[in-house]
């Protein structure tokens, strides 16, 4: 079996030839393709090979199972978990059951850490720390979070990152523990572009079908720019107040690493929100303050004045 190296070159090269036979026949064509649409196309072409790569190596929902538990199990081991857990998981089984994976059962787990965190395995398994969730203001801001990284399961990023290791394992060129980091890579993953788009999408649409307020998460992730600005403006805009938010900064760590923030993903939602309400109308959906404060899930409980119009 070929490698992905192997496997993305020989993809590469052939869309890379048809490119070539494309840009011939345009002859002296009168467009000019400048440098950033250029990389956009190459950034594409990649994607592609990648994908087709994919294919050919894609891991069963048993196999992707098998091994998310074993890392869930060393993560938990590693950090331990919370009573706070049967919040969460009320939670995130209303997300969940709108997902289209219906072979894949989701778990949440609670982290004791101080760092703002949240991150996915593949096989279901879906982490959030005690520090993210003392950052997070209500339960639609939660269910932002969590159908985020439930989009990242549903939508295959997870398992897309370890699937040529697992292909590698099968035919025995190269052991799983060798290239596999169980307990960091989870966390400190950074996914493509177009995947934090697609996360964001369809996390966005879980929580509005679950019933959740969607603006709840463009609140957050506004926040999340604040406390954690680009990093060119913070060193052009030194002072007490870049100071005082440090603390901030470097408690959300490894999730600014894996989670890039930028004003375009914001944008995104926004348009996403506006467009689900010119095509659906108002409809009724809850923010869930006072149940994030006291752990009671909105299935449970809704509380006067966390229903809005929207």
């Amino acid at each position: 079996m070929a490698t992905r190296v192997q496997i993305r070159l020989a993809v590469v090269l052939g869309l890379l030839a048809l490119s070539a036979v494309i840009v011939t026949t345009m002859g002296r064509s009168t467009y000019r393709v400048n440098f950033s649409a250029a990389m956009e196309l190459w950034s594409d072409v990649l994607r592609d090979a990648d994908d087709f790569g994919l294919q050919l190596t894609r891991v069963s929902a048993h196999d992707e199972t098998e091994l998310g538990d074993r890392i869930a199990s060393a993560i938990a081991a590693q950090y331990g978990q919370t009573a706070s857990a049967p919040y969460l998981t009320a939670v995130g089984d209303s997300l969940a059951q709108h997902a289209t994976r219906k072979d894949i059962s989701y778990k949440f787990h609670v982290i004791q850490s101080p760092e703002i965190n949240a991150f996915a395995v593949p096989g279901g398994h879906v982490f959030i720390t005690t520090g993210m969730l003392a950052f997070l203001h209500s339960e639609a801001e939660l269910a932002g979070v969590l159908g985020h990284e439930i989009s990242h399961i549903d939508l295959r990023h997870c398992i897309d990152q370890y699937q040529y290791q697992l292909a590698l394992r099968r035919v025995g060129e190269e052991p799983l523990g060798e290239v596999v980091d169980y307990l960091r890579m989870p966390m400190t993953i950074g996914y493509s572009k177009y995947q934090e788009a697609e996360a964001d999408e369809n996390g966005m649409m879980l929580a509005i079908e679950a019933g959740y307020d969607p603006r709840a998460m463009v609140n957050e992730m506004t926040r999340f720019d604040t406390v954690a600005p680009d990093p060119a403006a913070a060193q052009s805009e030194p002072g007490p107040a870049t100071e005082a938010a440090s603390a901030t900064v470097d408690a959300l760590g490894d999730y600014l690493r894996s989670h890039p923030l930028n004003h375009e993903r914001i944008e995104d939602l926004n348009d996403l929100i506006a467009s689900d309400r010119r095509w659906h109308g108002s409809r009724e959906v809850y923010e869930g303050v006072q149940n994030y404060s006291q752990g009671i899930p909105m299935s449970q409980r809704r509380f006067p004045g966390e229903t809005k119009n929207w």
